[in-house]
C-alpha cells in the first residue's frame, strides 16, 4: 500500500490547478509542506510559514481583534489544519476528494479561488504594520488607487512607486504618502504630510482604506484607533 503522501503527490501531479501554481505566493512547496505535516500543530506551523492570511489571522488572535461571528476563512483554515494526509489519501483512493480539493484551493487561494495580487500586498503591509513597536522609527508608506497601501523598508516614496510598478500593479501616481507610527497596542497615527502628494492627499480616504482592509482580512477594525495628522 502506498504511503499517504505518495498517493497525494501522485494525484496532485495530474491535477491542473496544482500544475499551474508556479509563481503563486504559496507555490507547490507550500501546499505539500502543509499537507505532509504530521499533526495539527505542525500543519498550523506550516500554514503560518506559507500563507500570509493565516499568518495575519494569528496576529489578530494575539491582539484579540480577530472578527467575531462567522469568519469563513478562519473556519476553513481550521478544517485544513485538522485534515491529515491519511484522510486526504483515503478520499483520493475512494474518489471522494472533490470537496477537499475545494478546501485546499480556498485556503491557499489558487485555481478557482485565486485573489488579485493587491490582496497579498495589503496583507504584507498589515503584517509589517502590526510588527511595528511603540517607539520604533516611523514606517513610511505610499497610498495608491484602489485603496492599496504599500511599504518597503526605508525606501523613498519614489522607490516604492517603481517597486509597485515592477510588481505588475500599475504605474499610476500615488494619491498620498507619509509615515505611520504606533502609539499603543492598538493605536496608530497616520501622518499624511508628504509634500510630493499634497494635491491629492486625503486623510479620510487613507484611514478608511486601512480599516477596510483590516475587515477584509478577518480583523475587527473597531478595535483599532487610527488618527490622522496633516501639516
Amino acid at each position: 500500500m502506498a504511503a499517504p503522501m505518495d498517493t497525494i503527490k501522485g494525484f496532485l501531479q495530474g491535477w491542473r490547478p496544482f500544475a499551474e501554481l508556479e509563481g503563486h505566493p504559496v507555490g507547490k512547496q507550500g501546499v505539500l509542506a502543509v499537507l505532509g505535516a504530521n499533526g495539527v500543530e505542525n500543519r498550523r506551523e506550516q500554514l503560518t510559514k506559507y500563507c500570509d492570511l493565516y499568518r495575519l489571522h494569528g496576529v489578530y488572535r494575539e491582539l484579540k481583534m480577530l472578527r467575531d461571528g462567522r469568519n469563513e476563512k478562519a473556519e476553513r483554515f481550521e478544517a485544513l489544519a485538522t485534515l491529515s494526509a491519511a484522510e486526504l489519501a483515503e478520499a483520493i483512493g475512494a474518489g471522494t476528494q472533490k470537496d477537499l480539493m475545494g478546501l485546499i484551493q480556498f485556503c491557499f487561494e489558487f485555481g478557482r479561488h485565486e485573489v488579485p495580487s493587491k490582496h497579498h500586498i495589503m496583507r504584507e503591509f498589515l503584517l509589517t504594520l502590526f510588527r511595528l513597536k511603540v517607539g520604533d522609527p516611523d514606517m513610511k508608506y505610499t497610498f495608491f488607487g484602489g485603496g492599496v497601501l504599500y511599504t518597503d523598508g526605508g525606501k523613498t516614496h519614489d522607490e516604492m512607486v517603481r517597486d509597485f510598478a515592477r510588481l505588475g500593479l500599475g504605474g499610476g501616481q500615488p494619491l498620498a504618502g507619509g509615515v505611520i507610527s504606533r502609539k499603543d497596542t492598538l493605536s496608530y497615527t497616520l501622518d499624511i504630510s508628504s509634500t510630493a502628494y499634497r494635491g491629492t492627499n486625503d486623510p479620510k480616504l487613507v484611514r478608511e482604506a486601512l480599516l477596510r482592509w483590516v475587515r477584509t482580512t478577518g480583523g475587527d477594525p473597531d478595535k483599532l484607533i487610527v488618527k490622522t495628522v496633516t501639516r
